[in-house]
Order: structure tokens, then C-alpha cells, then sequence
């Protein structure tokens, strides 16, 4: 790792982080809450490392615990190289690609308000539903818009 490497974060966690090691092109798999106040804080985030190794001398990814707690990852200044921070442990690993996953559904929701729909047509859905149950309702209301 060179000296000259500035780290910049890409996630933070809150609490439990489980990694996982999957075979395959991704290697090592991050899974957490993500940290932070914001519209997308608290939500379920992943961090996928493909091709993930460890620098000369330090801890493999697959020596990794099942579980971590307030991890943060950061990327370093040369491409495809990744700090794992957590308490106790700090991980530099050169990946031949880092993912960073959100769950944005807190946020599409947010921004796209739900439909309005006037109670009294909410209302005469609902018992036209309730109606069709009936047997033979079908055909009576075919009659209906007929005639």
C-alpha cells in the first residue's frame, strides 16, 4: 500500500456486518445498516469485492469472521484497492472490483407520493368486488350494462 494513498469512504455501518465468502468471482460479501441521518441511512447496504486479495502478510478475506460490528469501507487513492476498517481489525485488499449495493426503496417512496383515491370510489370497488362474488352476479351485471 502506498504512503501517498488518501482514503475516501465509501460506506459506513452500524452494528452487526455479516460477511460472507462466497466462490465465484466475488469473493467477499459485506452485508449492514448503513450509517448516517440522511434519506438512506439505516437501510440495508451491501459491499460486493470481486477477485478480493489481501496485501502480503495480512489477514485473507477468507480468514474473516462471520461477523463484524461499525465497519467502514474505504477506497484508496490507486484503483481497486479497499480499506476494511472495524474495531480491532483493519484489512487493505486489491479487488479487481468494489460494489457498493443500497436499498433504495425508502427513497423512491419517499419521492413518489402514493395515489389518492377518493373514498367513495374506493367504495364502490369494493362492493362491486363483494357483488361479483355472488354467483351469477357476472352475468346479471352483463345484463345491466346492456339494457
Amino acid at each position: 500500500m502506498s504512503a501517498a494513498a488518501s482514503p475516501r469512504l465509501l460506506i459506513g455501518f452500524d452494528g452487526a456486518v455479516e460477511c460472507r465468502r462466497p466462490a465465484g468471482a466475488v469473493n467477499l460479501w459485506l452485508r449492514g445498516r448503513e450509517r448516517g441521518a440522511g434519506s438512506l441511512g439505516g437501510t440495508v447496504a451491501d459491499v460486493l469485492f470481486a477477485d478480493a486479495r489481501a496485501q502480503p502478510g495480512e489477514l485473507a478475506p477468507a480468514a474473516l469472521p462471520g461477523e463484524l460490528r461499525d465497519v467502514e469501507v474505504f477506497a484508496l487513492a490507486d484503483a481497486g484497492q479497499a480499506q476494511i476498517r472495524a474495531p480491532g481489525l483493519r484489512l487493505d485488499l486489491q479487488a479487481r472490483s468494489i460494489q457498493v449495493h443500497r436499498d433504495a426503496a425508502r427513497a423512491f417512496f419517499a419521492a413518489v407520493p402514493p395515489p389518492r383515491v377518493p373514498l367513495p370510489r374506493r367504495l364502490g370497488w369494493n362492493l362491486l368486488l363483494l357483488v361479483l362474488r355472488l354467483p351469477r352476479a357476472e352475468r346479471l351485471l352483463a345484463r345491466l350494462r346492456r339494457g
